[in-house]
């Protein structure tokens, strides 16, 4: 034995690849093998009704895909929630011993039983039957009302959104009327406007500071916490602010005596300029006649409100950019895998300037609302001008929407949409409570119905128009499939 190659051997040299072009070549065998496992051409698994499809068939086939819709929803939701309780629990584990065996199952029997993952799973379910059935039937009688029948299905459709919980649809409703209405406008827009992204962010950011600020019963609990989280705001501070603005303390209560625990405890240590301003605002005859709380609670450690607002676009940026790497990179990672091989360098230089546009967005944004406390507090103790009202706080949650312009104009659409249901909600709210709008019974699930008609309307008539978020999750409930893996020209591509 000689330990040389059969190539060898035979007086030919071997074939060395290059260690360069080592990686792309392992990407392309990697490609050719997964071609084998998954269709190149989008593959249905339930062949869709047709305008020749009886009525029986039709049924069956509404049938076959609101279950495939219902467990398919169902199986992604729980093994999701139980990744996450994997993930979350894996300390307590080792700390349960041998009974982690027992807590681990009854923790899996409660996520497959969990009535909210039922509830959703039943919604879209059913959402897929209803559609499959009205679409088809009004495609075979043909009229004048032929190009609305998408429409029409789609309104129909959201009966299907009954099987949510009241305070589910309360939530669900706004987002799909706004979705809606957004495709329509993408699809027949009145007139040309470059940014109405950002005028759409604008508009619902001014309306969540009003209701932030002086209404927060109006938005959901989770969400009221998570903005006081981000921008770091202490929550007692902004309700010390929010009933100064609007005369909700009591005459005869000082408020050293209601707000101790924030003078007293939570705005400490505090500088000694800042603990003068403190003083001489409450040593006035009467400070609740002020309106709004000094901001020298709000940055106790920090003698002025410019090198505070530098501090938090500072420390929000280097908080924030840890969770939006991770937010950018898992999608880069699934759909430009093969730029990862080919240029690293390139792909994490990208996945850098991303991560910092976001951060930088929201630091932005962070500190734009700072200053819907430290403005008042300057035109108050330097001029005795009093600022407060919806007016002040709506025009500066409206100049948020500049903190958009760091972010990629594909990214803002979707985080103007993201937005606007909670404000849409929230305006409705204050609406209702000043007797303004009044409620009717199902109007949750009429306003649901109106959006779902105008979302299908204009997947019909006008895919390409849609955000492709919206279209691909509509693409899968009507029409369960394989998703097709055949790259356009770049050629035919709008730059």
């Amino acid at each position: 034995m000689t330990g040389k190659t059969n190539d060898e051997t035979d007086g030919v040299t071997p074939h060395k690849v290059p260690k360069s072009n080592l990686w792309p070549k392992v990407f392309k065998l990697n490609s050719k093998s997964l071609s084998t496992f998954f269709p190149t051409n989008r593959t249905s698994f339930i062949t869709d009704a047709t305008e020749l499809s009886k009525k029986r068939a039709i049924i069956s086939i509404a049938v076959r895909k609101g279950l495939l819709v219902f467990f398919s929803v169902h199986g992604v939701v729980s093994w999701a929630l139980l990744a996450l309780s994997l993930v979350g629990g894996a300390s307590r584990r080792k700390r349960l011993g041998n009974g982690a065996k027992n807590a681990w199952r009854s923790l899996i029997l409660k996520i497959l039983k969990s009535s909210s993952t039922v509830r959703l799973a039943t919604w879209l379910g059913l959402y897929s039957s209803f559609w499959t059935i009205s679409y088809s039937f009004l495609r075979k009688n043909k009229g004048r009302l032929s190009h609305w029948s998408p429409f029409i299905a789609g309104t129909l459709s959201g009966v299907s959104l009954l099987a949510q919980s009241k305070a589910d649809r309360k939530e669900l409703a706004p987002n799909i009327l706004i979705r809606g209405l957004y495709s329509i406008f993408m699809y027949r827009p009145l007139f040309p406007f470059k940014h109405s992204d950002m005028l759409l962010f604008a508009l619902s950011n001014a309306q969540m500071a009003i209701a932030f600020l002086l209404y927060p019963s109006t938005l959901p609990k989770w969400y009221f916490n998570w903005i006081a989280r981000v921008g770091q705001m202490n929550v007692r501070y902004v309700d010390l602010n929010r009933r100064l603005d609007r005369s909700l303390l009591l005459p005869d209560v000082p408020i050293l005596v209601s707000h101790r625990r924030l003078i007293h405890k939570e705005a400490c240590p505090r500088t000694w300029n800042n603990e003068l301003r403190i003083q001489r605002w409450l040593s006035q005859p009467d400070p609740k006649n002020r309106r709004s709380a000094t901001c020298a609670l709000n940055h106790p450690q920090h003698d002025g409100c410019l090198a505070y607002n530098t501090h938090m676009i500072i420390s929000t940026f280097v908080k924030m950019s840890p969770t939006y790497a991770i937010l950018h990179l898992v999608p880069a990672v699934i759909f430009r895998l093969k730029v990862l091989f080919q240029s690293p360098m390139r792909f994490f230089l990208s996945l850098a300037k991303k991560t910092a546009a976001s951060a930088m967005f929201l630091a932005t944004f962070v500190s734009i609302v700072q200053n819907c406390f430290c403005l008042p507090s300057i035109a108050y103790e330097k001029y005795g001008i009093v600022v407060r009202g919806s007016l002040f706080y709506g025009t500066l949650g409206f100049l948020t929407g500049l903190s958009l312009l760091w972010e990629e104009p594909k990214r803002r659409g979707e985080l103007a949409l993201y937005c606007a249901p909670k404000a849409l909600y929230s305006l409705w709210e204050v609406l209702k409570a000043r007797n303004m709008v009044k409620s009717f019974p199902f109007g949750d699930v009429i306003v649901g119905c109106l959006g779902s008609g105008m979302l299908m309307h204009c997947f019909v008539n006008g895919p390409e128009k849609m955000p492709a978020l919206a279209r691909g999750m509509i693409s899968q409930l009507v029409d369960p499939h394989t998703p097709g893996r055949i790259k356009k020209d770049k050629s035919n591509r709008k730059e």
